[in-house]
């Protein structure tokens, strides 16, 4: 997949035929919203720098909120690549190859940190040790383990916490949750797509409605929200999102009002984050920073359209690759956070103490966060879900009597448990096509949020060279 700074056709096709382009900055944004869910995770204790930098205090306060950013991606990014896969009729085989490519995205780096958590949990537990010093857990047995292991532990289940080894793990069941719902969803949702952009855009902020109000009327805190009710709502608000998106005629005015939107949001988002600080302090408790969400869907579709501003600064190197293993800084931070508070606090006389040990420790716990995402990403997010789509190919594609080189693929993980560029085994002739738009526009490759376009481009006329194609026209400023 190429990436350039100016939108042009892509290098290969989707398995639908449309072509196929790469928005850097969905993938940057997968960054952030990662960093603001371990720093939120981490501000409890980080009074030693929070007391120095007090108008950081609101923004951490909102990074639970990250999660519903995942949420919305996810929605976002996997309707973009799957609604037209998924027909305007059943299709089992394009479901359960769907399903299959997710399997292969989410679940081998998540088993491996389950594995890790359960087995720390395990050996202290034997040792005598307390276990839950951080957060509480459910008991460390085998039984436990095969059921975290298929991604189903929260399902029945009305509160967050105590049901995981990890405790971010919750919000890995409820994706696999979304996901198996999404060819239904898709089918249900599909019609829409006739609507004007501004009525489907309006219909995503609409599904974020409910979350809005639970945190405006009642200040409910993220553990006390329904699970079902957020992935729910940011899911669906995603895939209306995405189809906002599509209705949009690429133009420089589309991109103009996609400059607007972005910052309109991000403007929103700190500001909503020191008004629900506020209001916590006057209403004496509660957490109203759930009152930003409703702007997720609208910030999303704003960096798609635009080129400029936030969405230039997403597009960044250091950030795009922050988002490919910001779905292993997730997984693991929360386990090397529990680990060194853990083992500080045994003493029981220093529990909850933040001492000046504890406190310098936070930086570090952070930075080896990122450090250990960066290898689980290396050595198994990617290699597993080579092998887990290679074997997809030997198993499944003869069966269907297909070719196995012909369509399998995985979209750019905008969600959580998403990952960052698509794994697309193309056809012959898409493969080809490639070869010559990279020898025409050089090897751009880099690894975003591949995405397909909006709109496939006509044929072109003989006397044109393919370095006159492009998705939209050309603005100042970068394509994600």
């Amino acid at each position: 997949m190429s990436v350039s700074t100016r939108a042009h056709v892509a290098e290969g096709r989707s398995g639908t035929g449309a072509p196929r382009r790469d928005i850097r900055a969905l993938t940057g944004l997968r960054a952030v919203a990662a960093t603001w869910v371990v720093l939120y995770h981490v501000a409890w204790l980080s009074s030693a720098y929070l007391d120095q930098l007090p108008a950081l205090h609101s923004l951490l306060r909102a990074g639970w909120t990250g999660v519903e950013l995942f949420f919305v991606l996810s929605g976002f990014v996997i309707a973009h690549s799957y609604l037209d896969e998924m027909g305007a009729r059943w299709r089992t085989g394009e479901s359960l190859r769907f399903l299959f490519n997710r399997l292969a995205r989410v679940w081998p780096s998540y088993a491996v940190v389950t594995v890790v958590a359960f087995a720390w949990l395990f050996a202290i537990g034997q040792a005598g040790w307390a276990v839950d010093v951080v957060a509480r857990h459910p008991e460390a047995t085998v039984g436990e383990l095969a059921r975290q292991l298929t991604m189903t532990q929260m399902w029945g289940e009305g509160v967050l916490t105590g049901q995981s080894f990890n405790p971010p793990g919750w919000s890995i069941s409820a994706e696999w949750f979304a996901y198996l719902l999404f060819p239904v969803l898709a089918l249900l949702l599909r019609p829409l797509r006739r609507l004007p952009a501004v009525v489907l855009l309006g219909l995503g902020c609409a599904a974020m409605v409910p979350l809005f109000l639970n945190a405006y009327l009642h200040g409910t805190p993220d553990v006390a929200t329904s699970w079902v009710l957020r992935i729910g709502c940011c899911f669906v608000a995603g895939i209306l999102a995405c189809l906002a998106f599509h209705a949009t005629r690429p133009s420089v005015r589309s991109e103009q009002w996609g400059l607007v939107l972005s910052v309109v949001c991000v403007v929103g988002v700190v500001t909503g984050s020191i008004w629900a600080h506020w209001r916590a302090g006057v209403a004496g408790g509660g957490d109203y920073a759930g009152i930003v969400t409703i702007l997720y869907p609208v910030l999303i579709v704003g960096l798609a359209l635009s080129e400029r501003g936030p969405s230039r600064w997403l597009s960044s190197g250091p950030l795009v690759y922050g988002g490919r293993i910001s779905y292993c800084l997730y997984l693991v931070h929360f386990v090397v956070m529990d680990v060194a508070i853990t083992v500080a606090w045994q003493d029981v006389s220093r529990r909850g103490q933040v001492t000046p040990a504890v406190a310098l420790a936070i930086p570090v716990i952070v930075l080896v966060s990122m450090a250990l995402a960066a290898v689980l990403h290396q050595a198994v997010e990617e290699p597993a879900r080579r092998r887990m789509l290679a074997l997809w190919t030997r198993v499944a594609a003869p069966a269907e009597g297909r070719r196995p080189a012909a369509r399998e693929r995985i979209p750019a993980g905008g969600g959580v448990g998403g990952g960052d560029a698509p794994e697309h085994v193309e056809p012959v002739t898409a493969r080809l096509a490639g070869h010559v738009a990279t020898a025409m526009h050089g090897d751009r490759r880099s690894a975003g949020a591949e995405l397909p376009p909006r709109r496939a481009l006509p044929p072109l006329p003989a006397q044109e060279t393919p370095a006159r194609t492009r998705t939209r026209p050309e603005v100042a400023g970068r394509v994600r």
